[in-house]
């Protein structure tokens, strides 16, 4: 292996741990504001867990490329249906929660 093949795969590497870990915040932000907005409305997040429905590169309000991730959860209304809910993130930022 050459060295420029060693250093190559080495920034690879680097770049999916920091994208692991930057999406392991965002996944915990995503659920405090699915948990918050549940709690504001009287709701209840069902299985306390989101799942990752969409991952694209986007802008930030100040023109910088982020990535933007949508999460989905379910919440209950009235303990019996279950619905399900959004969160849109652009980077760490929370852009949107519906429910």
């Amino acid at each position: 292996m050459s060295g420029s093949s060693g250093l190559l795969l080495l920034i690879l590497l680097g770049l999916l741990i920091w994208l692991w870990q930057n999406s392991l915040r965002a996944r915990e932000s995503a659920i405090r504001a699915a948990r918050e907005a549940c709690q504001q409305q009287h709701f209840q997040l069902l299985d306390g867990s989101i799942v990752l429905q969409r991952l694209m590169p986007g802008r930030q309000e100040n023109g910088r490329l982020s990535l933007r991730r949508t999460f989905l959860f379910s919440y209950s209304e009235d303990g019996l249906q279950r619905k399900t809910g959004f969160v849109i993130m652009s980077g760490n930022h929370i852009e949107q929660v519906g429910l």
